[in-house]
């Protein structure tokens, strides 16, 4: 057979298969995110180290200094840095920001709509080299955490009655709604009545209001502060690089637009 030009990249040990790439593909090693982590040692305190997908991702969240602030007293939140390296031939290297709501370890994705927000490089050639110009140009002036504090204040100081509870729902999730269902037929629709009437949280701070909506969505798609390790290793990866972050941001926003009509 003629050469196919793509190449499998491998776990030595397992022997396992993380991804397909082309030859223009460049191995980033770990030590780059150790670099990156390095770099910013003195504007951050070390959360933790992941390793995802059997080795196709290694990730690093810390907790940036100065960025914390309370939304009602009590409930803190954070911003948050998550340095990340693929191995899988699709997650490439870089560094995102996001907030962190303390009381249930859950991600608030309102920082991810803003441009600088993330920084990132393909595993291509120069990769190594580009990598050191990507840690320098990371932002932690912490420019937009407070306009999104104070945008989550504003939920917390708007009461929503059920049928807005339903609607924001409806907004986040229509397009899992099957044709001819209801946001009552999602599987996922009783976890999310639960996480509302007495989550994380719920009682103690601002229940019932826009921001105790947004938690109940975000603690079901992204906190890991419930479930065994290898349950929250998962959760951890969907909160960060999969469908929790976009169904997380996206809660954020259309919470946003609601609260403008209320």
């Amino acid at each position: 057979f003629p050469p196919s030009g793509s190449y499998g990249l491998v776990r030595t040990g397992t022997h396992d298969i993380l991804g397909i790439v082309s030859k223009q593909y460049e191995i980033v090693p770990n030590e780059s995110l150790l670099r990156m982590a390095e770099f910013i040692r003195e504007e951050v305190d070390m959360d933790t180290v992941v390793v995802l997908s059997d080795g196709g991702k290694v990730a690093f969240t810390a907790t940036l200094r100065g960025a914390s602030q309370d939304i009602v007293p009590g409930d803190t939140v954070k911003r948050r840095i998550v340095g990340f390296l693929g191995h899988d031939g699709k997650t490439g290297c870089g560094a995102m920001f996001t907030n962190i709501r303390v009381v249930c370890t859950n991600t608030l994705a309102a920082a991810m709509s803003t441009a600088d927000a993330k920084v990132s490089i393909r595993h291509k050639t120069g990769a190594n080299d580009n990598f050191d110009q990507l840690i320098q140009s990371i932002d932690t002036a912490r420019e937009t955490f407070n306009t999104e504090v104070e945008l989550f204040r504003t939920f917390a100081e708007t009461p929503i009655e059920q049928g807005d509870f339903r609607e924001l729902l409806e907004r986040v999730y229509a397009s899992e709604i099957p044709e001819g269902k209801q946001i009552d037929d999602l599987r996922k629709y009783p976890k999310l009545r639960r996480a509302y009437v007495g989550g994380l949280g719920q009682r103690e701070f601002a229940p019932y209001t826009m921001w105790s909506a947004v938690n109940a969505i975000t603690e079901v798609e992204t906190s890991t502060q419930i479930g065994t390790r290898a349950q929250q290793r998962r959760q951890f990866a969907k909160a960060n690089f999969g469908t929790g972050l976009t169904t997380s941001k996206r809660a954020v926003m259309e919470a946003m637009t609601m609260c403008e009509s209320l």
